[in-house]
């Protein structure tokens, strides 16, 4: 069904992106990308995992899984040092990250990588920058796959590699940084107990890495609609993407099959389906 829905929507005229039918995968009220396990090159420390969200009324969920610390790991031949996490971009535009690049929102979360703003939190109108050459890192995805990190689901949700090309570009630099945006408000990190409590599992995708990293911020800080979310290291060496959408409901549910002619209708405009985890 996800094949055809993707057949469908791709052949409608007047679409940006090519990936419009995919969709994240529902799992406890949470909205998870699963990543390939063994698609980041250097090692466990640069694998990322899963990404996922859940949204209520009052905050935005963001939960990750992958191999490095807030912290990063340190590498000698990085400009500064050490390694880490790149930032989580938002993109509502239905543009390439690219061509949107300057109408993004970003979280910076970890505090000591390369982002060009000072604060931790949600940013708002981001030019996003590429930060993978100061980490001794990929100058581009065509880079990348050339090495031979060419596996399936590479980027999450952008599930093929002719995909990550059409979003993240074949030979542009891969935007992974914040390098400027107009500061909106904090984020709350939750403990493992407290993430738990709000239902993240990874271990249902058996997608649990080295280290979770799970935050929340308040609601009102993204609009609602369709985005793209990427996240890449800051070396470039693994990133994730995760197709979804922000509304005021109060949580996410499992799609009816009552609805299903309404979202089979829908991907002719373009929306994405979801589907829910088995």
């Amino acid at each position: 069904m996800k094949r055809l829905f993707l057949l469908l929507s791709s052949a409608v005229c007047g679409l940006t992106m090519s990936h419009a039918a995919y969709a994240g995968t529902l799992h406890n009220g949470w909205d998870y990308s699963i990543d390939s396990f063994t698609d980041g090159s250097g090692g466990s420390a640069y694998e990322i995992k899963g990404l996922a969200t859940k949204e209520t009324q009052e905050h935005i969920y963001i939960s990750i899984s992958g191999g490095s610390s807030l912290a990063g790991t340190d590498y000698r031949h990085a400009a500064d040092g050490n390694i880490g996490w790149g930032d989580l971009l938002f993109n509502f535009t239905g543009d390439t990250i690219n061509s949107a690049n300057g109408s993004l929102f970003g979280v910076r979360f970890a505090e000591s990588n390369d982002a060009g703003v000072a604060q931790v939190g949600v940013f708002k109108d981001v030019s996003a920058q590429a930060v993978a050459l100061d980490n001794a890192g990929y100058k581009h995805l065509k880079q990348y796959y050339r090495y031979g990190w060419e596996r399936q689901d590479t980027m999450g949700d952008l599930a093929t590699k002719q995909e990550a090309y059409d979003y993240m570009g074949k030979t542009e630099p891969l935007l992974n940084s914040i390098g400027d945006g107009t500061y909106m408000g904090d984020i709350d990190f939750l403990s493992n107990q407290e993430a738990m409590d709000e239902g993240v599992d990874f271990e249902h995708f058996d997608a649990s890495g080295d280290n979770t990293h799970t935050f929340r911020f308040d609601r009102s800080l993204l609009p609602a609609g369709e985005f793209v979310a990427t996240l890449l290291m800051e070396c470039a060496n693994d990133g994730i993407a995760l197709l979804s959408s922000f509304d005021e409901r109060e949580s996410k549910d499992v799609p009816e099959p009552s609805m299903v002619l309404s979202l089979f209708a829908a991907a002719f405009a373009g929306s994405r389906l979801r589907r829910s985890a088995k």
